[in-house]
């Protein structure tokens, strides 16, 4: 097994990509149609939105990369 150097995130930080992703939302909000392409990462960015909102990561959070 690999061992990576572990990154963080500041809660400013999670504020600042929850505020990031909630202007992209409303950006493809305001569009009649999205390309499928754009349907997947909007259903991916409310899903990254919605967890980043629990009270878990309200002091910031431990990155890791996922099982390969």
């Amino acid at each position: 097994m690999i061992e990576y150097p572990s990154r963080q995130l500041s809660a400013e930080e999670i504020v600042v990509l929850k505020l990031a992703a909630r202007r992209q939302l409303a950006r493809w909000a305001q569009k009649r149609e999205l390309s499928p392409r754009q349907r997947v990462k909007r259903i991916a960015l409310r899903r990254a939105v919605s967890t980043l909102e629990d009270t878990a990561f309200m002091h910031g959070c431990e990155l890791r990369p996922g099982d390969e």
